[in-house]
């Protein structure tokens, strides 16, 4: 909808103006990026994997860890059952920052959690599926309001950050092993 809008309409707020014209240099990587997740979908539904609980939205920013070292997960509003690789997701996945490179945060993370089969194809689905919610809800923010002031930038960055080389784009499609 939103690369539909910007073919067609005239945008007067600089951060709006700015998004339009980046998105329009990346329409086709966004279209490939949708064809993508819709064709992992359908890969998933051909498969029977174990739903379990999931947060949902796992992320760095909603781990907290206090100065005794306990581990809080909050932000729970996601609950949802899935397959684990809604949660797994995250884990070296390039979103947030968490200091450490996507190999290293997998290394460390799994030392923790210890083996388990991973369905690459489902981490893939759940890393694009997430990238487009993301690219939606910041060009909702900017295309569909004015407010927000420094925020806008923000969004803005954000928006442009999957897209830089070994940003999140890339890792998604990694994790299917698709390109290099």
């Amino acid at each position: 909808m939103f690369l539909e809008r910007i073919e067609k309409e005239t945008f007067n707020e600089p951060v709006a103006i700015e998004l339009a014209d980046f998105l329009k240099t990346k329409k086709d990587e966004t279209l490939e990026l949708i064809k993508w997740t819709e064709q992992f979908a359908q890969m998933l539904l051909k498969q029977l994997p174990e739903f379990v609980l999931c947060h949902a939205d796992i992320h760095g920013w909603n781990l907290l860890i206090d100065n005794n070292e306990a581990l809080y997960m909050v932000d729970w509003d996601t609950l949802i059952f899935a397959p684990k690789e809604r949660d797994l997701m995250f884990i070296g996945g390039g979103l947030g920052d968490s200091g450490y490179t996507p190999q290293e945060e997998e290394t460390m993370f799994y030392q923790g959690y210890g083996q388990t089969n991973i369905n690459q194809i489902a981490i893939a689905y759940y890393r694009c599926e997430r990238i487009i919610e993301d690219i939606a809800v910041y060009c909702e923010q900017i295309f569909l309001s004015d407010e927000g002031g420094e925020d806008r930038k923000k969004s803005l960055e954000n928006v442009k950050s999957n897209f830089l080389q070994n940003g999140t784009i890339e890792t998604a499609y990694q994790s299917a092993r698709l390109k290099a």
